[in-house]
């Protein structure tokens, strides 16, 4: 990841909790609603952006992204009536990256060209595999003639900035099957892929499968295996691994993602977003009902919690987050920010990952190995 890729600028989420279907295994704020209730949680957007608008008159933003949900869900001119009220309401560079989430189940050439109207310049395209009866058993609807109609599409269309999500570790998953997958992605010219290992949340059908013997998770070594492959395969690609679950070819790093790992401001709108400004991370009401009550009866922000960030969670995120990144820890700002010499303060279990190369010291920045990426949650607990 370069470290020209983040800018101070601020991003902007929206949150669009619309879906076909609940998969199996999503705990994500979605819902299977009538375009009524589309059309009265576009208002309430409206109503939102318009509140939010005066308190950021002065911030400029360079990132857009609507994501889900599945936002390819929605009605047509949803999607451009949302971007014309944002365009209208906050300032944007002009180099604004805009991505949208779609889900080939969904998606149509229609749908394609008013994302091209409003302003979108990257498409982020859920795969996740290409093993139907896989999808199937975890309530995925999507076929491979969905998937490649979508592809199709964005050629047709001219896309050049495509992103596509796979999932790794899924019950009965094979490494052919994750291989075939990536090459796949590969043979369509993505520019950046994303690799999701499944977490299975208490929430979720997925979860009751399990606890019932119905379906049997694949097991942490096998989870690794699969990483690892796909970690190689794309580095033969020349795509960077930029961080933990993202690659990407040169200058097709997702600034948006990239300033939740730098710790730069960003807002965000729409049931269950969540914003970090002013020192506070904010987190809307993840009730559909109440967040459309609270700004269209009440013409109030939907907040549910609003967390002022102390010194000491800061240090917790700044670690946890920098070293998920191939940029890595800078030290010295580390030290500056927080009083504190990491180096001295945890010399023992650094010298520890150095010594077995899990760990390097770069131009004073501190880096996870990129062979030890798929274990970087225990070794940042490590140094916490």
């Amino acid at each position: 990841m370069s470290r020209n890729l983040v800018t101070d600028k601020m991003g902007l989420y929206v949150h669009i909790p619309f879906c076909s279907k609940k998969c199996d295994y999503c705990d994500f704020i979605s819902f299977s609603m009538s375009k009524e209730a589309q059309v009265e949680y576009l208002a309430a957007l409206f109503e939102e952006i318009d509140i939010m608008k005066k308190k950021f008159i002065d911030k400029e933003f360079d990132t857009l992204y609507i994501g889900g949900g599945t936002p390819s869900f929605v009605y047509e001119g949803f999607i451009i009536a949302l971007a014309r009220k944002i365009w209208s309401s906050f300032k944007f560079s002009k180099d604004t990256e805009f991505t949208i989430e779609i889900n080939p189940s969904s998606c149509t050439e229609e749908k394609l060209f008013e994302y091209i109207q409003a302003g979108v310049n990257r498409v982020s395209i859920g795969v996740q595999c290409l093993d139907e009866n896989l999808l199937k058993s975890l309530g995925r609807i999507q076929s491979m003639e969905n998937i490649d109609n979508t592809f199709n599409l964005l050629h047709k269309m001219r896309f050049r900035n495509v992103c596509a999500d796979i999932m790794i570790g899924l019950p009965n998953q094979t490494m052919a099957a994750v291989k075939d997958t990536v090459n796949y992605c590969l043979k369509q010219k993505v520019q950046h892929i994303s690799v999701y290992t499944l977490q299975v949340e208490k929430s979720t059908v997925l979860y009751d499968q399990i606890n019932r013997g119905e379906l049997k998770p694949l097991s942490e070594e096998e989870c690794a295996d699969m990483y690892n492959m796909v970690a190689s395969m794309l580095k033969k690609e020349n795509f960077l691994q930029y961080e933990v679950s993202n690659f990407a070819r040169s200058t097709f790093e997702s600034r948006h993602n990239s300033k939740y790992w730098s710790g730069v401001e960003y807002l965000g709108l729409g049931v269950s977003a969540s914003s970090f400004y002013g020192g506070h991370r904010l987190m809307n009401t993840i009730r559909l009902d109440s967040y459309c009550d609270r700004l269209l009866n009440k013409h109030e922000l939907p907040i549910a919690t609003d967390e002022y960030i102390t010194d000491s969670k800061r240090r917790t995120e700044r670690i946890m987050l920098s070293l998920r990144t191939s940029i890595g820890l800078d030290l010295e700002k580390f030290k500056i920010d927080f009083k504190e010499d990491l180096l001295q303060s945890k010399k023992e279990a650094i010298n520890d990952f150095i010594k077995h190369k899990i760990m390097k010291i770069e131009n004073g920045f501190l880096i996870i190995d990129q062979k030890y990426f798929y274990i970087s949650n225990k070794i940042i607990l490590e140094l916490l």
